[in-house]
């Protein structure tokens, strides 16, 4: 494995893409999730962060990416869409997390109401979840004007387990689900009973959407939020502004 971390945490080797959220209702971006990529390599992003893991400084890069992917987010041009950031669990009980949020909050007013925390499912972080500390970084997360996002669920008992626990205001239902769905009587079952899981009014975002007939089935699920690449691809948020500068033009005359 490539050494990230020999010298010193390098903010410059990393990038960032976005990909859209959309509802179905009309078609339309309501939100956008912040991926980090490596600047100059290829190599899965998920080496780096079990590399991070491993030298402990998993929390370190973790806040970096947060707060790197709310700064390239155009908060003031995108109005209507939220940023939805990955967030490890036990970033929310290091001891620096509430300076971390207050900082956030202070640099980036633009971000209250307007950002989803969405927790990652790692395969080294399972003890985390059911710590007071945790918990005590949700209720806090929420008390400062964000919402919560449980990533993957439906992929084992434990995400299940964190919906009914945890509350989030969101659940992104895991890409398998959506792969294959319309020759999949079992896959339907699943989906449409999740989608009727309304406590508190959860929103239910499926994943991983990749071709029209899988889609359709999604729809006729009663599915009203979805995400994947046969809707837009992950892509520098630059990608995303000409096309909604241009539709801004488009509605006020702007193009002669």
């Amino acid at each position: 494995m490539e050494d990230y971390f020999s010298k010193q945490f390098d903010k410059e080797q990393f990038t960032f893409v976005y990909q859209p959220i959309y509802s179905v209702n009309r078609w339309s971006k309501v939100g956008f999730e912040a991926l980090l990529r490596l600047y100059y390599s290829h190599a899965p992003i998920m080496d780096v962060f079990l590399q991070a893991h491993e030298e402990k400084k998993l929390t370190q890069l973790d806040m970096m990416a947060i707060e790197g992917a709310i700064d390239c987010f155009p908060f003031e041009i995108l109005q209507g869409e939220k940023l939805f950031v990955n967030i490890f669990p036990s970033t929310l009980i290091d001891k620096q997390f509430h300076f971390f949020i207050q900082h956030l909050l202070v640099m980036y007013p633009s971000i209250f109401k307007r950002v989803v925390f969405e927790l990652n499912e790692s395969p080294f972080e399972h003890s985390v979840w059911s710590s007071p500390l945790f918990k005590e970084g949700l209720n806090y997360l929420r008390q400062c004007g964000f919402q919560i996002a449980i990533d993957d669920v439906g992929t084992g008992m434990g995400s299940l387990q964190h919906v009914v626990e945890h509350r989030p205001d969101i659940i992104k239902l895991d890409r398998y689900f959506s792969r294959g769905l319309a020759d999949s009587k079992e896959k339907q079952e699943m989906v449409k009973c999740l989608s009727q899981y309304n406590e508190g009014n959860t929103t239910l975002i499926l994943e991983g959407i990749e071709c029209e007939k899988d889609l359709a089935i999604a729809l006729a699920l009663d599915i009203k939020v979805v995400q994947g690449y046969l809707l837009d691809r992950p892509a520098a948020i630059d990608t995303f502004l000409k096309t909604h500068q241009l539709r801004q033009s488009l509605s006020f005359g702007g193009i002669h």
